[in-house]
C-alpha cells in the first residue's frame, strides 16, 4: 500500500491528490505504508431508514432492528442517536412494532 508525500511541504496523504491539501504543491513522491498502525478514530455503523407514517408523512431516522425488511411495521421513539463530547444528541429511532 502506498500513499504520496508532497515534495514541497512533506504532507503525506492517502489516497493521493493532484494538489496538496496543505500547501497547494503539485509534485509528489510515493511513500510505502509500513510499520505498526494505530486507530485514530472510528464510527459505529448503524442503519438509517426512511419511514412513511399514516397520512403520507415521511421521516428519516436510525433503525434499531436486527432483521430489517422493506414493508416491516415500526414504531417511532426519540432517543440518543450520537454523542458529542459528553452531550447526547437526540433524534428519531425506529424499532420493530
Amino acid at each position: 500500500m502506498y500513499g504520496s508525500r508532497c515534495t514541497a511541504c512533506g504532507k503525506v496523504s492517502y489516497p493521493g491528490h493532484a494538489v496538496c491539501p496543505a500547501c497547494g504543491g503539485e509534485e509528489f513522491e510515493a511513500v510505502a505504508a509500513e510499520g505498526e498502525r494505530k486507530v485514530l478514530t472510528y464510527t459505529d455503523v448503524y442503519a438509517l431508514a426512511i419511514v412513511e407514517f399514516e397520512g403520507g408523512l415521511r421521516a428519516t431516522g436510525q433503525l434499531e432492528d436486527p432483521a430489517p425488511q422493506i414493508g416491516k411495521r415500526v414504531r417511532a421513539t426519540i432517543g440518543t442517536v450520537r454523542q458529542v463530547g459528553d452531550r447526547g444528541i437526540e433524534g428519531l429511532i425506529f424499532v420493530p412494532a
